[in-house]
């Protein structure tokens, strides 16, 4: 009998053709992953307090519970901190920080006083280098009065206490001229060391007392001028006039805030220990 031949074929041994492609190990594992675009790089929400003076307590967003971050690893963190050191927001501060006043107009006039006592050449004498400045500040006619001509025994501050409007006292038959025997009662108004600035050094910024202080108040004159129907600035050649020599513009005055000028003499010298008593 004859064999027939199988129609079965057989299984191939060649490998299989499948392609792999590319592959890598996965980037969350082994590589870091930078910020997103518009991102902080450390999701702090406020520095809540200062343990030392490299390290701070910080609450972090979401629910990470508070935490102790040291800023000599975090430069970042610390240059922001010392950006807003005088920020009353900041909390890690609240220790260092020191108020000019309770009464907002006279904070002004104090933290303009500060912001003059700058001179920084030391002094190479005793008496200093010298120099006269004055300080300009916003102050409501109730609290000059309450502040100054109620606290100042001066007969000029009696006389200008009947005037009701008070009115401008810039020129110099009404502006105060405090002199120096009088310089306890602006003490008084002004609070503790209010003439004094200290620095890293041992020389300080102070007023000079035996000068006295000047103090003007008023509002100030602001002009503005229109030249909308100025003949002048209008006029044109097919009107068969001349043109007016000189411009005639209708005159305008801004209304402003009441002013107070506080001029003092300002020295540079040597830190005594009554600079900060």
């Amino acid at each position: 009998m004859a064999l027939r031949k199988s129609t079965r074929t057989r299984r191939s041994a060649a490998k299989d053709d499948f392609e792999y492609g590319p592959w890598s190990f996965p980037r969350a594992r082994v590589e870091r992953r930078e910020p997103r675009e518009n991102s902080d790089p450390w999701p702090i929400i406020e520095v809540v307090s200062r343990v030392d003076a490299n390290q701070v307590i910080v609450k972090w967003a979401g629910d990470w519970p508070n935490s102790v971050v040291d800023l000599r690893f975090n430069p970042e963190l610390e240059k922001q901190l010392q950006a807003n050191c005088c920020h009353p927001g900041v909390k890690v501060f609240k220790e260092e920080q020191l108020l000019f006043h309770d009464n907002d107009e006279l904070a002004l006039l104090k933290q303009g006083i500060f912001d003059n006592l700058n001179y920084r050449y030391t002094a190479s004498v005793d008496e200093g280098h010298q120099r006269r400045v004055t300080v300009t500040v916003p102050f409501s006619e109730n609290n000059f009065r309450a502040l100054f001509l109620q606290q100042l025994s001066m007969p000029l501050c009696k006389e200008l206490l009947e005037e009701h409007p008070l009115e401008n006292c810039f020129s110099r038959q009404r502006a105060i001229s405090l002199p120096y025997d009088k310089m306890e009662e602006m003490n008084t108004i002004l609070g503790k060391n209010w003439d004094v600035r200290t620095f890293p050094t041992n020389t300080v910024c102070r007023v000079v007392q035996i000068d006295g202080v000047h103090i003007s108040w008023g509002y100030k004159k602001r002009e503005t001028f229109s030249h909308k129907e100025c003949p002048r600035c209008n006029w044109e050649e097919s009107s068969g006039s001349e043109r007016p020599d000189s411009c005639t513009p209708k005159l305008f005055y801004f209304v402003g805030k009441a002013e107070m000028n506080f001029s003092f003499t300002r020295q540079r010298v040597h830190w005594e220990a009554a600079d900060e008593a």
